[in-house]
């Protein structure tokens, strides 16, 4: 990706994760962040954030599974608010703040009144803004995706702690699935896909609040140029920066195909082996490339981090700073995921051979 773009070094620093250490082992990390004195890691099984020292030392909890105030069911991402820190709980529609010094939390709840028109399943809660405006994420259904022909734009939907719809922030588009299926299945029964190389757009938002950012990666059919587009949404709507950028379409080979319709294929409800073999085939065969991008994070200093394609167990990361120019390009493993960076340090979530996860502090070398 952007081979032109130079390539950064990155050296190992301290590693915080334990095979059989209750305190430092970590199971299910779903978000990081990283300031000044400490790391704060999002441990959705456990409904917790546990608090580490840079250097590594257990500090303490924020939190702790059940329903109750200051309490944790769903976790889904986390951010500044202040100085305070916002958890997103999808699952009791809420967002919890914890002031990280003495743990005391205060809870909003979570509810927006959005035109019925939208027809949603519901309204999940995502992020909080540097104004104090809340950021709500709709859910659909399978079978509403599919009458929409596999693609759906979704409102990323503003609100104030009261519910009153102020606002949409982006349209994010939902593509390439669920379809329905019913060649090769028995008469009543029929299957939702969702393809496995999704294309659909991505957001993420910056740990303050204070921006978000909007990949669309469609991805590349064989013709025009290829290229993403890559836009920087500030908390009132404004687009900082917009721009393309071209790429090298990397092929789907032929084996992934094959293995993505064997594995469907023994299903009490498939009844015709052939024929919904070759309906699998072709819902499959309609992505020949790699989506470009695969997940993205903003960093603590405004810069955006983009993750390639997997290529023989590696990705590529592409660094664009705060006004959208690309400065640097780092190479991980596919298992790390980026979750915390600035322009001299890179927080990673890495698995081990026992898909142990460990946070990893790595040092930038340009």
């Amino acid at each position: 990706m952007l081979g032109q773009t130079p390539e950064w070094s990155l050296q190992r620093g301290v590693a915080i994760g334990s095979v059989d250490d209750p305190v430092y082992g970590l199971s299910a990390v779903r978000d990081m962040l990283a300031d000044a004195d400490h790391v704060y890691v999002l441990l959705g099984q456990e409904g917790r954030v546990r608090v580490f020292a840079r250097a590594g030392e257990f500090v303490r909890d924020l939190g702790g599974r059940g329903e109750g105030p200051g309490e944790l069911m769903t976790p889904s991402s986390m951010g500044w608010h202040g100085s305070r820190l916002w958890v997103a709980d999808v699952g009791l529609r809420r967002f919890t703040l914890f002031d990280v010094a003495t743990g005391e939390a205060e809870t909003i709840p979570y509810g927006v009144d959005a035109p019925l028109a939208y027809h949603f399943l519901s309204v999940v809660p995502r992020a909080i803004l540097a104004n104090g405006r809340l950021v709500g994420s709709p859910t659909c259904s399978g079978m509403r995706v599919a009458a929409r022909g596999g693609i759906l734009h979704l409102p990323q939907l503003v609100s104030d702690t009261t519910g009153t719809l102020r606002d949409t922030l982006a349209l994010l588009t939902v593509a390439g699935g669920p379809v329905e299926i019913r060649d090769g299945l028995a008469p009543d029964a029929r299957m939702y896909l969702t393809h496995s190389l999704p294309d659909d757009d991505l957001m993420a938002f910056a740990p303050d609040g204070s921006s978000a950012v909007q990949v669309k990666r469609t991805s590349w059919e064989g013709s025009g140029p290829a290229e993403f587009e890559v836009a920087k949404i500030g908390a009132l709507g404004d687009t900082l920066f917009r721009r393309r950028i071209g790429y090298e379409p990397r092929p789907v080979p032929q084996r992934f195909f094959v293995d993505e319709v064997s594995r469907r294929l023994d299903r009490p409800n498939v009844v015709n082996r052939r024929a919904h073999a070759r309906a699998l085939r072709e819902f499959y065969e309609q992505r020949r490339y790699f989506p470009p991008i695969t997940t993205i994070r903003v960093a603590n200093d405004g810069a955006t981090w983009l993750a390639g394609p997997d290529e023989d167990g590696v990705r590529e990361w592409l660094v664009l700073d705060a006004s959208g120019a690309s400065i640097g390009r780092v190479r991980l493993p596919t298992t790390s995921l980026v979750s915390a960076a600035n322009r001299t340090e890179v927080w990673v979530v890495e698995q081990d051979a026992l898909d142990i996860p460990y946070v990893v502090r790595y040092e930038i070398v340009p």
